[in-house]
């Protein structure tokens, strides 16, 4: 409760006293304001996710609302639309359509939902990453009859090829500091493994040589998460830099994963600790969550049908996947512990490739 005094009525030191705390008050409060609505702000619920759904007969791009479940398309074409990712600064999404005949990238603006086709080239162009600037895009093209590394401007402009291979190139990711572009092979045995190629097309590095697919750099820039397949079974691991090393010098590998069953499809926690999976190690495939040594590994999802692709907020507080338990695939949406987990889509077609 204030008492109003007209100030000539109130002693100067009681006068300025009053008015220091009234100030201080003020400043707590808009303080508190300001905390209040930054963490309402950082909440995964305001982290829409882009995904593909099969629901109006053919492959098309929506985004969703996490609170509200609502989805909004994206595209709208009766052509098959995929791969969306969605760029830094959260105000376009890449995908892959096939509108034009081939497989071509599209740019769609996330507020004005005006698309703008990126590549023309004949042969596909697939597999969309955004650099960390969000300024340009890396891709794999077949444009010269065999897959290989491209680099563009985000508007399209100055598409240029930065691999030359006599095998299969397929996208991983852009390191989080931008020098690297990380790839794969599905190639000879020499050439198989992941490879790192600065994104300027120079200083190209054969990482590992195993049957490596799946590549996820860490947040943090000090790993990457892959999946290997050894015989019929596929693991998790992890290659990192040596300590106080780089990319060129050695590195480490290690193995996260030991199960007779295949897990895959790894992803990282945003502050670079832990790693979501699919694993098939419970006759059915499940999420799971370890920590980056391959430690506490802890089943996440628990019924007899398919929960995969497992996507982490950029919050880190929740996870997002794919769950086959009510027929057709699902978004499914859960805290990043297993807990409250909530169907995001519902209908009788295929939800998938959730993506924030």
């Amino acid at each position: 409760m204030f008492i109003y005094l007209k100030f000539w009525e109130v002693p100067k030191k009681v006068f300025w006293m009053n008015l220091t705390l009234s100030i201080r008050y003020s400043s707590l409060l808009l303080a508190t304001a300001f905390l209040v609505a930054s963490s309402s702000c950082d909440s995964s619920q305001d982290y829409p996710i882009a995904f593909v759904s099969t629901v109006g007969g053919d492959a098309e791009v929506l985004l969703l609302d996490v609170e509200t479940r609502e989805s909004t398309p994206l595209t709208e074409n009766q052509i098959r639309d995929f791969d969306p990712r969605i760029s830094p600064d959260r105000k376009v999404l890449a995908y892959v359509s096939e509108e034009s005949g081939d497989l071509e990238i599209n740019l769609v603006d996330l507020d004005e939902r005006s698309i703008l086709r990126l590549t023309y080239a004949s042969g596909d162009d697939v597999s969309p990453r955004w650099s960390p600037d969000g300024k340009r895009l890396s891709f794999i093209s077949n444009r010269d009859d065999q897959p290989e590394v491209y680099v563009m401007n985000a508007d399209g402009t100055n598409p240029t090829r930065i691999t030359s291979n006599s095998y299969e190139d397929r996208m991983g990711g852009w390191s989080p500091d931008g020098e690297w572009l990380v790839f794969y092979s599905v190639g000879s045995e020499e050439t198989q493994g992941l490879w790192l190629r600065n994104p300027d097309g120079v200083n190209s590095i054969h990482l590992t040589s195993g049957q490596d697919s799946e590549p996820v750099w860490s947040p943090n820039g000090e790993h990457i998460a892959l999946s290997r397949i050894e015989g019929e079974n596929s693991d998790i691991y992890i290659v990192s830099k040596s300590e106080g090393g780089t990319w060129h010098n050695s590195t480490e590998l290690t193995r996260l994963t030991r199960h007779p069953a295949s897990d895959l499809s790894p992803d990282w926690s945003p502050d670079s600790k832990g790693i979501v999976f699919t694993s098939f190690r419970d006759d059915s495939a499940e999420i799971y969550s370890m920590l980056k040594d391959g430690s506490k590994q802890l089943r996440l999802t628990n019924n007899l049908e398919v929960d995969q692709d497992p996507a982490w907020s950029p919050d880190g507080k929740r996870i997002a996947f794919v769950s086959h338990v009510y027929g057709a695939g699902e978004i499914i949406v859960m805290d990043s512990n297993g807990e409250n987990q909530r169907r995001l889509t519902n209908n009788k077609d295929q939800d998938e490739s959730p993506r924030w």
